[in-house]
């Protein structure tokens, strides 16, 4: 019988220690339910920004996943525009057009909670250098997910730069859907160039965001 009870003793005390990771596990759900499509800018045939270390279609689509891993994590749905090295183009002319209107008509068609497309800078001049988060007045929401994104990222990071507001890009002035434009650094400059080859740099980054993103769901 003594046998028996110490049994119990111990399958209760090995319960117990597993349920604070439950738990902890549950608590992180912030954003189950939220549908989130992400946006890894160029593809294809476009490069975008190149040097002679980062092609930025390439590293847009790196951070992109690893953005989806992390929002998924915490109990989002999420749609990618691409998920490898093609771009959305359906022409072989205008071919840059028409990736950009097939992008912004599957993000209208999933109509999600939130956009986010990133992107990478480059300047002519080499001191420009910061992640800065652009957004248009096509949908009213743009702004407040600029502001609470960009304002959590001052927290964790040294080189934010202000947010901007521009309706003049082609793609995300056909956006109905509510989102944003993260450019998430200059790799003309070298400190940005650096960081954005760093592992360890791109995953602060991508928990920021998405912390960033959990925030401004929590508080609307």
């Amino acid at each position: 019988m003594n046998k028996y009870k110490l049994l119990i003793i111990i399958c209760f005390f090995l319960l117990t220690l597993t349920l604070p990771k439950v738990t902890a596990t549950v608590k992180n759900l912030n954003l189950i339910g939220k549908v989130i499509v992400l946006d890894a800018g160029h593809g294809g045939k476009d490069d975008g920004a190149v040097n002679s270390k980062i092609i930025e279609r390439e590293l847009n689509l790196i951070l992109v996943k690893k953005l989806e891993k992390e929002l998924v994590s915490q109990g989002a749905i999420v749609y990618l525009t691409r998920e490898d090295e093609n771009d959305l183009s359906t022409t072989t002319v205008n071919r840059k057009r028409s990736d950009l209107y097939n992008r912004a008509k599957y993000i209208d068609k999933i109509s999600p909670d939130m956009y986010i497309s990133i992107h990478l800078n480059s300047s002519s001049s080499p001191s420009w250098r910061g992640l800065q988060i652009f957004y248009t007045s096509k949908n009213e929401k743009n702004k407040l997910i600029a502001e609470t994104i960009t304002n959590h990222l001052k927290e964790k990071m040294s080189n934010i730069r202000e947010i901007k507001k521009d309706n003049t890009y082609y793609m995300y002035k056909h956006i109905s859907s509510p989102g944003i434009l993260i450019e998430a650094g200059f790799i003309s400059n070298p400190s940005d160039n650096y960081l954005l080859r760093n592992e360890e740099y791109q995953d602060k980054l991508i928990i920021s965001i998405s912390e960033g993103i959990e925030k401004y769901f929590k508080n609307n």
